[in-house]
């Protein structure tokens, strides 16, 4: 059967070669000489003129060194750029810095029409300076100057928080010209809330960062972020009046669903009860109904109706 394989399978059933005959020993493994074993008193005069072993650098020590590092760089830096910086020396900046804000988050895809459009229907727009890296790639802000500074204001008001092409944008008044002693963010500066910490104490809101709200879960904003409802305040929904912010109160919380769910079940009690009332009502007519079928002795609606209300009697008013 195995002849009609083709060679490459009929190779795999070929049998192995036969192993080569190996000698007899002439002693057991356990007669045969050994090493002569030694002491090592002879060898300490040698260890004492050995050198030095270099000290090895762990992973965690290199983390550290590293790190340290570019922290001194990152300081270097900010000397080196601070002793240059002048915002009032810029010569691609807007005229009036009073009457421009920053518009920063923006979609690395936005142009300048797009910013037009968006920002066309609060004012009269001057100019917008879309800022660009050194290849000419767009970093993601701009500053946008205003006729009026009225338009800015709102402008700054209205626009925080507002979605253009799909990402939540941040502006701003330009404080780098406005504000005595400002340092943008590459000098140790700037003003956000996305790098103060750990996950608790980053802002994950949009919009602009307020410092005197409380860190944490805790954050609530007073104003609304949202573009379409930021001309009108908050409504608290039980009351109707104007929310500001107040930290959250667990036990009140917890109060007023406990009391929501006792009324709810009061409720639900005091239908089951009436439905019971109707029922037993029920029975009872048709049980009457029954006993008297001759047509003679068998009051009429009417008699039964009369019956009833002279004896003061109802069938929501029966107690059983």
């Amino acid at each position: 059967m195995t002849s009609r394989l083709p060679p490459d399978l009929f190779q795999l059933f070929t049998p192995r070669p036969p192993l080569a005959p190996v000698p007899p020993t002439d002693r057991a493994p356990d007669d045969k000489p050994k090493p002569a074993l030694t002491g090592i008193a002879q060898h300490v005069s040698e260890l004492c003129q050995a050198p030095l072993a270099t000290p090895v650098e762990t992973p965690k020590q290199r983390r550290d060194r590293i790190k340290r590092e570019h922290a001194i760089q990152a300081r270097d830096n900010i000397i080196r750029g601070l002793s240059t910086w002048d915002p009032s020396l810029n010569l691609q900046a807007t005229e009036d810095p009073y009457k421009t804000i920053i518009v920063a988050r923006l979609n690395y895809d936005t142009t300048e029409n797009d910013l037009r459009t968006e920002f066309q229907p609060f004012g009269s727009i001057v100019s917008i300076k879309m800022v660009n890296d050194m290849d000419g790639n767009f970093r993601g802000y701009a500053f946008i100057e205003f006729e009026r500074e009225a338009d800015m204001r709102e402008a700054f008001r209205r626009a925080d928080a507002m979605r253009i092409l799909g990402r939540r944008i941040v502006v701003d008044v330009e404080r780098g010209r406005t504000v005595k002693g400002w340092l943008p963010r590459r000098f140790a500066g700037g003003l956000g809330g996305t790098r103060l910490g750990g996950k608790d104490l980053n802002q994950k809101e949009p919009g602009r960062f307020d410092p005197a709200m409380p860190p944490g879960p805790e954050r609530r904003y007073a104003d609304n972020k949202s573009h379409d409802r930021s001309d009108r305040p908050p409504r608290d929904r039980d009351s109707g009046g104007n929310r500001a912010y107040q930290p959250h109160n667990a036990a009140a919380s917890r109060n007023h669903y406990d009391s929501r769910n006792r009324d709810r079940d009061r409720d639900r009690d005091r239908g089951r009860d009436y439905d019971r009332d109707r029922d037993r009502d029920r029975d009872r007519d048709r049980r009457d109904r029954h006993r008297s079928r001759s047509p003679s002795i068998r009051p009429s609606r009417r008699d039964r109706s009369y019956d009833r209300s002279a004896s003061g009697a109802s069938h929501y008013s029966r107690r059983y």
